[in-house]
């Protein structure tokens, strides 16, 4: 895929810090990378005390902080997951959030993938070539 990896690289820290910050003690931290079939798929849960389903349709809303998980002893402006979300989508990306409260919070956020031609595959075929001929 192509993108900004500075925007990128923003919204992995963002999705990371979330999941440290909103987890419970001794609680886990998962991060997945894979294919799916035509998408990258990132994933990132945690053990945390969830999201309530009522709440879920507004966690990307700039500003909102309003589930249990956010006490005001954490330091946050609750702009982190809007801004996600603009990432996502100026990457023609999708981004979901479940959540089972007391059990597991996760993040799945998908782009697509670039079709590669097979004259792309012959170009970097050639590319792959030539840097070892360099060595």
């Amino acid at each position: 895929m192509h993108g900004d990896r500075h925007r990128l690289r923003q919204l992995l820290l963002n999705l990371a810090d979330n999941a440290v910050k909103y987890n419970q003690p001794q609680g886990r931290v998962t991060m997945s990378l894979r294919r799916a079939n035509d998408a990258a798929e990132f994933t990132i849960a945690n053990t945390g005390a969830g999201i309530p389903p009522e709440v879920l349709p507004r966690v990307f809303d700039r500003f909102f902080r309003g589930d249990p998980a956010h006490s005001p002893a954490v330091d946050s402006c609750g702009l982190g997951l809007s801004i996600v979300q603009w990432i996502v989508s100026a990457h023609n990306g999708t981004i979901k959030i479940e959540s089972v409260p007391s059990k597991i919070t996760t993040v799945t956020v998908r782009f697509p993938l670039l079709e590669v031609r097979p004259q792309m595959k012959k170009q970097i075929h050639e590319q792959r070539r030539a840097a070892r001929d360099i060595q």
